[in-house]
């Protein structure tokens, strides 16, 4: 796809995502659908300024602040309530955001995650050229997971910040402050399932005392914040996305939706037999993860394109493995694809297609449902953005695995 035709491409999926976002506002308003995430952080500070930070777990505590948002919307909107699973340190900086308006809070909210994507990709955008340079943050920045944050109010720039500090200092050698920056991971821990394991088998343990500084203080600033009650809460709300939570209902966890191997085994349920189905699900998060982890077992040791494929196949596998998985998360990729198209590693058709191909789903079921073409009633788009996620990972990871492991044989 030539430059030309890339830059009209991305217009117009400015213009649709524009149109997309301000109609859900005309039609639902903001809170009850969009931004409900941040409708749940808000209304967990708003709880926390009431209450104490204890009480950020406790749905009878919070979803009364849900409520109230939602029916800034309307009266009789619609509010499922969304449980608040991050640790309380990464609540605190929340406080601030409930002195203001929460329409003005969710805006200023948005910006601030532009402002963070923006400084994490900068390092990693830098080395292209000018046009080029500003068509890959174009396309980054309308990419599905970058969309969907915006859409429902996420956090993942945190993540995407952490991410790619790590990995800038990561190829400066620098292996004690690369470390520090993956205790901003404890935000969704489920993405470390990989990584920690691969920097200990690497005997990288410089980075892993850099964790362990940043994770203690994570840790022991949410205890001071909210006593052992507060934190025995959080993990009872973050083991409830892998069982049944009386309070948590199906929809919000959205396991069918997911960019893992759960989200397609429970998309099977029904058709294969149980006994079947779930060991073979089993079984291929198991040969998922493995290659990945052989691969690090040399780390450090080889030129930088090498480490450039060990990462990009680490997430992807991470993506593919972990229990609880949303598109949204992909942004943490974004460091390791922009090296990996910079490096050659990828073909172009790939990563185009990871950039353009989910972003257009949205546009896509409302073409299909305008045409009177028979689909399933609702999470349409997220169902199908879980599958294509799923599968353009996994070409990803076997694309960027496979060098590393011959290389490996080769020795």
């Amino acid at each position: 796809m030539k430059g030309k035709a890339l830059n009209l491409i991305l217009f117009a999926l400015a213009l649709l995502e524009a149109l997309y976002f301000l109609g859900g506002l005309h039609l639902a308003g903001l809170f009850p659908l969009i931004g409900a995430d941040f409708r749940a952080l808000y209304a967990a500070a708003q709880a926390a300024r009431a209450y104490g930070f204890a009480a950020i777990y406790d749905p009878a505590r919070t979803f009364p602040f849900q409520q109230a948002l939602c029916r800034m919307a309307d009266p009789q909107a619609p509010c499922v309530f969304i449980p608040m699973v991050f640790l309380p340190a990464f609540v605190l900086p929340i406080l601030p955001f409930t002195f203001l308006p929460p329409a003005v809070a969710f805006a200023l909210g948005s910006g601030m995650s532009f402002l963070l994507i923006f400084l994490a990709l900068r390092p990693f955008l830098r080395p292209f050229p000018p046009p080029e340079r500003r068509r890959l943050l174009a396309m980054m920045g309308m990419s599905y997971p970058v969309f969907t944050n915006l859409l429902w109010g996420q956090i993942n720039a945190w993540l995407l910040l952490s991410v790619a500090r790590f990995q800038i200092h990561r190829e400066a050698r620098a292996d004690l402050r690369s470390g520090l920056w993956l205790g901003g991971l404890l935000l969704k821990p489920q993405m470390l399932i990989l990584l920690l394991p691969g920097l200990a088998i690497a005997g990288q343990w410089a980075a892993l005392a850099g964790f362990g500084i940043s994770a203690g203080f994570v840790l022991a600033l949410s205890l001071a914040l909210s006593g052992p009650e507060g934190l025995w809460g959080w993990w009872g709300w973050i083991s409830g996305f892998a069982r049944p939570h009386p309070a948590l209902a199906p929809a919000v966890v959205g396991a069918e939706t997911m960019m893992n191997w759960r989200g397609l085994g429970v998309w099977l349920q029904g058709t294969l037999p149980a006994w079947i189905l779930w060991p073979g699900i089993a079984a291929a998060m198991i040969l998922t993860a493995i290659p990945a982890l052989i691969a690090w077992r040399k780390a450090g040791k080889e030129e930088a394109g090498e480490d450039d494929r060990r990462m990009l196949a680490t997430w992807t596998a991470t993506f593919a493995v972990s229990w609880h998985a949303h598109p949204h998360t992909a942004m943490i990729l974004m460091p390791s694809l922009l090296r990996a198209i910079q490096r050659g590693i990828l073909p172009r058709g790939l990563w185009l297609s990871w950039g353009l191909i989910p972003a257009a789903l949205p546009f896509l079921v409302i073409l299909l449902d305008a045409l009177r073409v028979p689909m399933p009633e609702g999470g349409v788009v997220s169902f199908l953005a879980g599958r294509t996620f799923l599968v353009l990972h996994l070409a990803m990871y076997g694309w960027a695995i496979r060098p590393l492991l011959s290389t490996r044989r080769q020795r």
